[in-house]
């Protein structure tokens, strides 16, 4: 469609006519308006809670039945009911997702099928690596997850998978939401998001925007965010330009959350910081993202993509720490154990990082010896570049008792270390891809792919005479990817795969400036994707990873020989499971194992739980339409108990944590639509602890929250 026909029906019509399309028939007619795929809405949008499509796996929208890996969506309507605020939020509706050490609380941070950290790379927005701290925000659209390896498109990842975040894009019909929220925390915040048409010039905008105050439920400190993201795309015939900017400053607690005493969690206040009120996480993120589409002829698109996102921020914390060697670090744990005084230190940072990457893509499909041929080809380009300035480094304090804490007695340090300041840290990489998915009948896709990728590596860090360089290293890589699909009904698929990943090892222990070999991972999947009524969608995977060249260290010497390994069974379940009723449901057996080490062979990888899953519901209340409408839902997730190190010395309890909404929503109040929730989270006030970075640093979860929202579209 050209949008300069602004017709309303003109639109819903060409949408209509996509969607009655037959598969086979897509890309033989030539659309009027390509749409941009891979950071757009699907071609054929959610019903309630259930995806059919995504763009993550592919780079094009892609029906998931047709996909040889699992992918998992955390669909708007999800958002909306459940008031998701965070990724922690929304990983609660997937499988196989734990919460891996958040650093102090202020990044995100997952271990996937076994694997991840919070400097693991498997962010993306919109496609793109994400250096920023958070990810998900009022921008958020819906939140697709790729389990197992995902090199094959993305580059360097650990073999569990990623999560896509996926923007609001502009919308050629006017619509306009403005939004609140008030927490039982204190504060709240406020938002606006627009979008429509400019006039008949062929461009569309949309502008989304929010400032927040809101109180942090521990005992000080707040959360701060001020947030403004506009974007603009033009459309023609065959032309599409996308380009969007957000800019978003924000300051955040650091919260070491509490510590272990005698392997059990400290016997101390709930919402009782162990930290400084100064202890704080201020900065700045910004991203740019231009995207341009043409589509070449009825069956090929071109599509160039360029992105940047940075973040600055001053990093202040007061850290829980033990002496560094001998007898002086038993007497630290003893104190601990024995007398609660815990030892902190006054640490801090300025830090930049910055994510650059340019990719140019072919979209399309051929027909070779009667089969047709759905081909991606693609070359990329991508800079990460961390730099972390000036280092702060205070001197040990051991005067804090954790059963009666008294704060100000430990200063924010502004002491400079020569040693680990101007730490930079670049992988600069450039890759060509390709994947075929080879229809070799109506009920057989082979997939086949690879990526060739080259990648330089550089880290140093000190000033002036402490100044070192640590790695100045190049490597390459080949990663292959062999899938099978077959369609034994018009309702149940099978798939296969096999895949391979890798992350070049940022480990600085080698005395002359290389690396060691970078991590390898090698993934086998099986799994089926049943479609129980056109509604409601059920899927199915079985895995079995292992990751290689992990660094160990072996009597003193580190060397890159370790390997460790997970397979599990993920189930998910969701869609309409009767008149007004709708589901998601999961469930995860993930069984992790350090294959080989010198000292922890045969223990569990941590923060990964061998069980978890999870039961929400929702319904429509039939309450005549003159009183609007009525929906309510709840559910529960559990997480199994996890390992607080590697040598399994703890362990963090298993937990159960139920969230509840009512909401109301009517077109006779104000504007087009009027809403009103309310959401209960961890509605029975449980206390539990879903991360840790070892045994003096357990994140905390949040007690009990009540959310009211309002909102009104016009």
């Amino acid at each position: 469609m050209n949008p300069k026909r602004s017709s309303l029906s003109r639109h819903c019509a060409a949408l209509l006519t996509f969607c009655l399309l037959p598969a086979g028939q897509l890309l033989a007619q030539e659309l009027e308006l390509p749409s941009q795929e891979v950071v757009a809405k699907p071609a054929v949008e959610e019903d309630g809670y259930q995806a059919k499509h995504a763009s993550t796996a592919s780079k094009s929208s892609v029906a998931l039945k047709e996909e040889a890996q699992s992918v998992q969506v955390v669909t708007p309507q999800t958002i909306e009911d459940f008031q998701v605020k965070s990724l922690d939020d929304a990983m609660k509706f997937v499988s196989g997702m734990t919460q891996s050490n958040t650093l102090a609380g202020t990044q995100d941070g997952f271990v996937k099928r076994g694997f991840g950290s919070n400097t693991d790379g498997s962010t993306l927005r919109d496609g793109v690596r994400s250096n920023l701290s958070r990810n998900f925000d009022a921008t958020t659209e819906r939140v697709e997850v790729l389990k197992g390896p995902s090199s094959l498109l993305y580059g360097a990842l650990e073999p569990g998978g990623l999560i896509n975040v996926i923007s609001k894009r502009p919308e050629y019909s006017q619509r306009t939401r403005l939004s609140g929220e008030h927490s039982s925390f204190g504060g709240g915040n406020i938002s606006l998001d627009t979008t429509g048409p400019l006039g008949d010039s062929g461009f569309a905008y949309r502008l989304v925007a929010e400032r927040q105050h809101e109180d942090y439920w521990r005992n000080y400190g707040s959360d701060e965010r001020s947030l403004i993201a506009p974007s603009l795309s033009w459309t023609g015939d065959d032309l599409r330009i996308d380009l969007s900017y957000q800019y978003k400053e924000y300051s955040t607690p650091v919260d070491r959350g509490t510590v272990l005493v005698n392997n059990r969690i400290a016997n101390t206040r709930y919402n009782q910081q162990f930290g400084e009120p100064w202890a704080k996480n201020e900065g700045i993120g910004q991203i740019f993202d231009a995207r341009i589409e043409y589509q070449l002829n009825p069956d090929w698109k071109t599509r160039f993509t360029y992105s940047f996102n940075q973040e600055k921020y001053d990093f202040a914390e007061a850290v829980p720490t033990l002496a560094n060697t001998g007898n002086a670090a038993i007497t630290q744990r003893e104190a601990l154990n024995n007398l609660g005084t815990l030892r902190r230190q006054a640490n801090g940072g300025k830090y930049d990082n910055q994510v650059q990457y340019a990719a140019w893509d072919w979209i399309g499909s051929t027909r070779l010896f009667g089969q047709r041929h759905e081909l991606l080809i693609g070359v990329d380009d991508e800079q990460v570049d961390n730099f972390r300035g000036d280092t702060y480094r205070g001197t040990p304090n051991s005067n804090f008792n954790i059963y009666r804490p008294i704060y100000g007695n430990l200063a924010e340090s502004r002491d400079i270390s020569t040693i680990q300041s101007d730490r930079r840290d670049e992988v600069h990489s450039n890759s060509i891809y390709a994947k075929d998915n080879w229809h070799l009948n109506d009920q057989w896709i082979l997939v086949l792919g690879g990526r060739y990728q080259r990648y330089d590596q550089f880290l140093d860090q000190g000033l002036g005479a402490n100044y070192r360089k640590l790695i100045d290293d190049q490597g390459q890589a080949f990663l292959p990817f062999v899938g099978v699909v077959f369609a034994a009904t018009e309702r149940l698929s099978l798939y296969a795969n096999y895949s391979e990943s890798f992350k070049p090892n940022q480990s600085d222990t080698l005395s002359d400036a290389s690396a060691y070999d970078p991590e390898e991972g090698k993934s086998r999947e099986i799994g089926a994707k049943y479609d129980i009524t056109p509604n409601l969608s059920a899927n199915i995977a079985v895995y079995d990873i292992e990751k290689q060249n992990v660094v160990v260290s072996n009597n003193g010497v580190s060397e890159a020989a370790g390997k460790v390994g997970s397979r599990g069974v993920e189930v998910d379940l969701t869609g309409r499971i009767a008149e007004r009723w709708n589901l998601i449901a999961t469930y995860a057996h993930t069984d992790t194992e350090i294959l080989d080490d010198p000292s922890n062979k045969g223990n569990a990888l941590v923060n990964a739980a061998k069980n978890m899953g999870s039961l929400y519901l929702s319904h429509d209340l039939a309450i005549p339409g003159e009183f609007g409408l009525w929906r309510v839902g709840g559910g529960a997730r559990y997480v199994g108990k996890r390992a607080v190190d590697n040598a399994n010395n703890a362990w963090l309890d298993s937990y159960t944590v139920a969230d509840a909404f009512v909401s109301w929503e009517t077109t006779r109040l104000l504007g087009d639509k009027t809403r009103l929730q309310l959401n209960a989270n961890n509605l029975f006030d449980k206390e539990y602890y879903p991360s840790s970075g070892g045994d003096l640093r357990i994140a905390v979860g949040e007690p009990r929250e009540l959310r009211l929202s309002a909102s009104v579209e016009f």
